[in-house]
């Protein structure tokens, strides 16, 4: 992020063309020679847009007033749209969206990677709306207003939005934004509760509440009655995350299905899994149909998580061997290949960014090879997948940056040929890219 420089901006709005999308769905204009990234505006759009940032290299600004509109332009579904930071890119037709992504993958293997796959996937799209069974929820105590506020964070970053339902979430979730905030203006520490992390099962939906002093008698109660009134899970968090405890014990575990390949997952509250259930299953599949998998293969997946891919792999395998950095997640990725009578998936903790060319898990011939790793990507483990005798790599990534320069080594250093790539659209309505490259060797 850009450093601030001090100076006045102007406080009157500027009339500014926009030329261009940036990389996080922001229009890009110039003003007295300086780039602007312009929030709610599109290319070839003119606006009206006030400067609210600057720094040595940039300013931002906001579009206060569209006066030549694009034909790309929508009317934004949401009413808090233009202050909340939840959804970017509500203002650009759906399937201009899914464009965006994919032109900013194509960008990224042009630019970065200098790979052109030898096809590109069509793009996987689902429902844009009621898709998130995951969200951290910022909460803010508002004394002056008597008020507390539970949503997701303003687009300046620096307050909480005032928002009352949400177009994004999952109605469940979305329909409990105005419960929440009657609750925790009841609760005596509602000024030391800094947010919930909420998540979506098939049979139950969890709270995690984060608390910054302990909760006294009178909270607690209230806290049982919400979560008993509402039929929530309800978690307490005083400190970091291994600090999570239930409310109370809890009969029924929070799980999610793979319907299509009958597979059920159960998961602790503050699991990682994917926020969008519907393309989660389309992006699995599509996987496994790049992978090819025969009755004879032995697959190494890298940065496994609790599971998500393995399991459905190991249905068609002859064996698969799951590896993870996080203790936990390996520990409920046993469990649940385990739950699922799978015992050709066997689990390792860990950390991929070392080397590991001596584990006792990569001391194996592998057939085959998935890899999902966080935003920075694969760099450090990509000499070991290398080194084994995959033909095929599957690459799910969340960040086309880092994906494109794992493509360059893979393809320059390593001998891999870029088959295929394309776009997932796992957050409609946000900039973020998830992509999926298959690469194979003879």
């Amino acid at each position: 992020m850009g450093r601030r420089y001090r100076g006045k901006l102007p406080k009157e709005p500027i009339e500014m063309f926009i030329e261009d999308l940036s990389h996080d769905g922001r229009g890009v204009a110039k003003w007295n020679d300086k780039v602007v990234f312009v929030q709610n505006a599109l290319p070839g759009e003119r606006v009206m847009a006030t400067l609210n940032r600057k720094t040595r290299n940039y300013n931002e600004a906001l579009a206060t007033e569209v006066l030549e509109s694009s034909a790309d332009r929508v009317e934004p579904r949401c009413e808090f749209y233009t202050t909340c930071n939840g959804c970017s890119m509500m203002h650009l037709k759906e399937e201009r969206q899914i464009d965006f992504k994919f032109n900013t993958l194509k960008s990224n293997f042009h630019k970065i990677a200098h790979v052109e796959p030898a096809a590109w996937l069509e793009p996987l799209t689902d429902s844009h709306w009621h898709y998130r069974r995951r969200a951290r929820l910022s909460v803010k105590w508002v004394a002056p207003k008597e008020k507390v506020l539970v949503g997701f964070r303003e687009k300046n970053g620096r307050f909480v939005a005032n928002m009352d339902h949400c177009h994004v979430l999952e109605p469940v979730l979305a329909e409990l934004i105005k419960p929440l905030q009657a609750l925790f203006l009841k609760m005596d520490i509602k000024a030391f509760i800094p947010q919930v992390e909420c998540s979506v099962g098939e049979h139950a939906v969890s709270l995690i509440i984060r608390h910054m002093k302990p909760l006294v008698g009178n909270d607690l109660a209230l806290l049982r009655d919400f979560a008993n009134d509402h039929q929530l899970h309800i978690f307490l968090q005083s400190k970091g995350p291994d600090t999570v405890v239930p409310l109370e014990p809890y009969e029924q575990s929070l799980n999610f299905r793979l319907n299509e390949y009958g597979l059920n997952y159960e998961f602790l509250p503050n699991d990682f899994i994917q926020v969008n259930s519907r393309m989660n299953e389309k992006m699995i599949k599509q996987a496994l149909q790049a992978m090819d998998i025969n009755e004879n293969d032995v697959i190494l997946d890298l940065f496994c998580g609790l599971g998500n891919f393995t399991l459905p792999m190991a249905q068609q395998a002859a064996s698969v061997v799951g590896v993870e950095g996080d203790q936990k997640l390996v520990e409920r990725a046993r469990h649940n290949a385990s739950l699922n009578d799978l015992n050709n998936a066997a689990f390792h903790v860990a950390d991929l960014t070392k080397d590991h060319l001596n584990s006792s898990w990569f001391n194996q011939p592998y057939s085959k090879v998935l890899i999902d790793p966080p935003r920075s990507g694969a760099w450090e483990i990509l000499p070991l997948v290398a080194q084994t005798s995959a033909t095929t790599l599957v690459y799910v990534s969340c960040h086309p940056a880092s994906l494109a320069r794992d493509a360059e080594r893979l393809v320059n250093e390593f001998g891999f040929k870029c088959t295929k790539a394309g776009v997932m659209d796992m957050f409609p309505h946000t900039s973020h890219v998830e992509s999926m490259a298959i690469f194979t060797r003879q």
